[in-house]
């Protein structure tokens, strides 16, 4: 074997090696419990495990997949049900679908992004990527936002080459994946086409694909639903420009943009290295990565602390870590030859990053920034849920939260919903939800069980309209049958031997 031949294969094995164990330690141990469950991630799970058995369900709502409340699209949804239907039903399923849109982030950043930034830049952004916090925390979640941010990667890499036919093909390819999760992904067909303005035969490759996905999926879901995705299409775009005007109107933008840019140091490191970006001429990466960042933040005042909704983004914003070595490589080149090696001494930080993570890691306490809103005990939560399904079966109806419905046997409708059933509307359903679209008697009166959890407690009474249905059973004086730390069961005296 020649030399040439054994360092080409040293430059693809060794570094695939890094990024897999690297994958492999920071997002595997403890994957089912750490970080705890919440509520949007417990909801995707369950939606895409019950569409996966053929049930297009959100909870006692038929699901329309362009509900305010779940907008996650059915390709992503189907996908992550399957993972999760191979594990039994078990979160660690589909958990595990995510962390592995984590490894081909990195495998893409790194064998795809090599071509553009060079072998060394690339790995060094790929092992960022993968060794950052945030990043470890969100993608071992059930998230649509995770399969976005690989589709958003994905169209960026390609859009960093030569505009021609099979690049942008495959740009289009990325953004289909990301069309095929999340709404978000309009933000990167937006970019995309900014890219490319001068390059009109660039258009159809980058937007047919997705467009394809879109159109079908749509006519797939009209033929079921009718009139309601039309309905769900304007309460979605509604809301979208109503959170735009409350967290992003005048200059809060600008200073949202600031307040997540300078929220740590990697943030600023990612936004510095993207502007070097466009002094080294690599211009899709920052035109992405830093104009769909601010069309979030136009609309989202709160990604520091619920960050799940920025890793759209994440994966291209990581690129420019790429583009700080390169630019320190070309400075050093010409200021000392001999030494331009030095920059390697920049592979500390991923080191840090991993060293820093690995012990949440193994011990399984991955905390994330929303922890408050968070399962405080998943052993609680399958506890209670024991009790229940020891007492219940298939068909039976409780009322309680995403976190412990994808654990119940029995049909569960969250509180939100049920305000609705008596034509209350709440948040996400500020519409309402007519009787027809419930799949099932969503009344406090059907209810055989009322779960009442951590997040209930924390968030969801204090939405409008909820807290009276707590008040309905208390004047039925619903008792109490099960409590621990943060949960507490009540039951319906509808259903309750006569004493």
């Amino acid at each position: 074997m020649t030399a040439s031949r054994r360092t080409r294969l040293a430059m693809v094995w060794v570094p695939f090696g890094i990024i897999l164990t690297m994958w492999a330690l920071l997002y595997l141990p403890h994957l089912r419990t750490s970080p705890g469950w919440y509520g949007d991630e417990t909801l995707t799970h369950h939606t895409s495990r019950n569409l996966a058995s053929g049930v297009a369900s959100n909870f006692a709502l038929w699901n329309t997949f362009w509900h305010p409340h779940y907008p996650y699209q059915a390709a992503y949804s189907l996908v992550n049900g399957v993972f999760a239907r191979l594990a039994g039903g078990d979160i660690v399923g589909s958990r595990f679908f995510n962390t592995l849109l984590a490894l081909c982030g990195g495998l893409f950043i790194y064998f795809v992004g090599r071509k553009s930034f060079g072998s060394l830049a690339a790995l060094f952004a790929a092992t960022m990527f993968l060794s950052y916090g945030q990043t470890i925390v969100h993608f071992r979640m059930s998230y649509a936002h995770n399969a976005a941010g690989l589709g958003l990667l994905i169209m960026t890499l390609y859009l960093l080459r030569k505009a021609k036919s099979a690049n942008d093909w495959k740009a289009g390819l990325g953004l289909l994946v990301a069309a095929g999760s999340h709404p978000l992904s309009i933000h990167g067909a937006l970019t995309g086409l900014l890219v490319r303005w001068r390059k009109p035969r660039a258009w159809l490759p980058l937007l047919v694909p997705s467009a394809i996905c879109v159109v079908t999926s749509s006519a797939v879901i009209y033929m079921f639903f009718g009139s309601w995705l039309f309905e769900d299409l304007a309460h979605l775009k509604d809301t979208f420009t109503a959170r735009g005007e409350q967290d992003g109107g005048g200059s809060r933008a600008f200073l949202n943009f600031f307040a997540f840019v300078s929220q740590d140091w990697f943030h600023i490191g990612v936004f510095v290295g993207l502007l070097l970006c466009l002094w080294l001429r690599r211009m899709a990466a920052p035109v992405v990565g830093l104009l769909v960042l601010f069309l979030l933040v136009r609309n989202r005042q709160n990604l520091v602390v619920f960050y799940y909704q920025a890793i759209v983004i994440l994966p291209v914003l990581c690129l420019g870590w790429a583009g700080v070595w390169r630019f320190c490589e070309t400075r050093v080149r010409r200021i000392a030859p001999r030494v331009r090696r030095v920059v390697l001494v920049f592979y500390l930080l991923p080191a840090l990053l991993c060293a820093l993570a690995l012990p949440a890691s193994l011990s399984g306490t991955i905390r994330p920034r929303n922890f408050y809103w968070v399962t405080q005990s998943t052993d609680e939560v399958e506890a209670a849920a024991e009790w229940v399904n020891e007492r219940t079966k298939a068909g039976d109806v409780v009322a309680g939260n995403a976190n412990i419905a994808w654990l119940l046997k029995a049909e569960t409708v969250p509180y939100l919903q049920m305000a609705t059933w008596y034509g209350l509307p709440t948040q996400g359903y500020e519409n309402g939800n007519a009787r027809e679209r419930f799949r099932f008697d969503s009344s406090v009166e059907n209810c055989k069980f009322a779960i009442v959890g951590d997040i209930d407690r924390r968030w969801t009474f204090g939405e409008p309209n909820v807290r009276s249905l707590a008040l309905r059973m208390e004047s039925e004086q619903w008792p109490t049958v099960w409590q621990g730390e943060n949960y507490l069961i009540l039951a319906n005296p509808r259903f309750m031997p006569p004493r």
